[in-house]
């Protein structure tokens, strides 16, 4: 009985430190690579995935790798897999379970482009840009032109410009590789 109780004493306690410390209880994200398109390997239409615009509408709804709105996208080619770096607003529990209102708090995830299947997520703090309220990844994705066959959206980031947050879009060319950057609302 002494053991059971150690045990259970135990768990709460590295549960309160770990709250306590911020310390994420899902799998670390690697880092992105420092540049849009760094190690794709010749091209940036992975094959048989789906296009940013048909699902980025759905996905805080039905994917497990998003908390809430999505805020950031990157398309990524990473242990020679292709993956979309997804960066959400998500909400943050105390210890007991308890909602606590943190505008700054995020989520990261790795998926897979086919599947969506979460390879890696993890906790982190949101940019100003990423808190500020505008358009949504969907409306901006729209407004980017993206179409079958090209462009593709390969990124999407919230910056402040002009004392305002807005979408960085990058762009590829499918035929040509070419890389493209456009700001929307």
């Amino acid at each position: 009985m002494k053991r059971d109780v150690r045990v259970v004493v135990g768990i709460l306690l590295a549960g309160a430190i770990g709250a306590l410390t911020g310390c994420s209880t899902g799998a670390g994200t690697p880092a992105p690579p420092q540049a849009v398109g760094e190690n794709y390997p010749g091209t940036c239409m992975p094959p048989e995935f789906t296009w940013p615009t048909d699902f980025l509408e759905g996905l805080p709804s039905e994917s497990a790798a998003v908390g809430g709105s999505v805020v950031g996208l990157r398309l990524e080619y990473l242990n020679e897999q292709w993956v979309w770096r997804i960066r959400s607003v998500s909400s943050k529990t105390d210890m007991w379970g308890e909602r606590v209102d943190d505008p700054g708090f995020g989520m990261e995830s790795i998926v897979d482009v086919r599947s969506f299947e979460v390879l890696s997520s993890g906790d982190v703090e949101l940019t100003e840009a990423e808190q500020s309220p505008g358009s949504g990844a969907i409306v901006a994705a729209m407004a980017s032109g993206e179409q079958w066959p090209s462009p593709l959206i390969v990124e999407m980031a919230r910056e402040i410009d002009g004392g305002s947050a807005v979408w960085r879009i990058t762009t590829c060319d499918t035929a040509t590789n070419e890389l493209s950057e456009q700001t929307m609302p």
